[in-house]
C-alpha cells in the first residue's frame, strides 16, 4: 500500500548547496492509498555529487496504482547510479506484474548540467528562469516502452523547475505558488492545482543562489 510522501525518505537537499528540492503527494480525495510517489536521492560519483529526482504515477488510483508506484520507486533507488535509460529499463522489467506507470527521472549535477528521461504523462515546467526543454515519450513503464531518450539540459543560477503528474493541472499558475521552501511550494501547487479526480504529485527543484527557494534541509558542506 502506498502512502503519500510529504517529504522524501532521504534528505531533499542535493549533494551541493547549489541545489535544493522537495516534493509533495496526495491521494485521490476520499482515498488513503496514493498511486503517485516521488524519489529525491543524492548520488555520489567520481566527479562529485549529483541529485536524482523521479516522479512516478501508477496507472489509475488506489491500492493497485500504489503497488506499481512503490515498485518503481524501489527500483529507482536501487539503481540510482546507472544511466537514466537503464534505470527506466529496470523499472519496465519490475513493473510487468503491475498496472504499470508513467514516470520521469532527472539527474542534476552540482554545476547545473543535467539529464532527463521519461515515459508517459509527467510534465516539467519552469517556475523561474529558462524552460527545461525536456519531455516524456509515449508509453507505459511495465507494458509499452518502445523507446527511451536521454535529454540533456542545463540549469542556470535562479532556475526553478516543477516536475508533476497529470493530477496537477498544467494550465495552473504554478509560478504563483512561489516563493518558499521546495516542499512548501510543491504542496501549494498540489493544493491549488491538483485535480479532484486523481492523485497528484509535484516536485520542485531549484538551482543556484538566485533560486528563491530556501532549502527544506541544508546539505552538509
Amino acid at each position: 500500500m502506498s502512502t503519500p510522501p510529504s517529504t522524501p525518505p532521504s534528505s531533499p537537499a542535493a549533494a551541493s548547496r547549489a541545489i535544493v528540492a522537495g516534493g509533495y503527494s496526495r491521494p485521490l480525495p476520499g482515498f488513503v492509498e496514493c498511486g503517485d510517489t516521488f524519489v529525491i536521492e543524492p548520488v555520489e560519483h567520481e566527479a562529485g555529487g549529483a541529485l536524482l529526482v523521479a516522479v512516478i504515477d501508477g496507472l489509475g488510483h488506489g491500492n493497485e496504482a500504489g503497488i506499481a508506484a512503490d515498485a518503481a520507486a524501489r527500483t529507482v533507488r536501487g539503481h540510482r547510479e546507472l544511466p537514466l535509460d537503464q534505470i527506466l529499463r529496470h523499472c519496465d522489467q519490475q513493473l510487468h506484474p503491475t498496472r504499470g506507470a508513467a514516470m520521469a527521472v532527472l539527474r542534476l549535477e552540482a554545476d547545473g548540467r543535467g539529464e532527463f528521461c521519461g515515459v508517459g504523462n509527467i510534465e516539467v515546467q519552469s517556475l523561474a528562469g529558462q524552460a527545461a526543454g525536456v519531455f516524456c515519450l509515449p508509453g507505459i513503464v511495465g507494458h509499452n516502452v518502445r523507446a527511451l531518450r536521454i535529454m540533456p539540459f542545463t540549469m542556470q543560477s535562479g532556475d526553478i523547475y516543477c516536475l508533476h503528474t497529470d493530477g496537477v493541472s498544467s494550465r495552473g499558475d504554478l509560478r504563483g505558488c512561489l516563493p518558499g521552501a521546495p516542499q512548501a511550494v510543491a504542496r501549494r501547487i498540489v493544493d491549488a492545482w491538483g485535480r479532484q479526480h486523481d492523485d497528484a504529485t509535484a516536485v520542485v527543484l531549484g538551482f543556484g543562489a538566485g533560486a528563491k527557494l530556501p532549502p527544506d534541509t541544508q546539505a552538509p558542506a
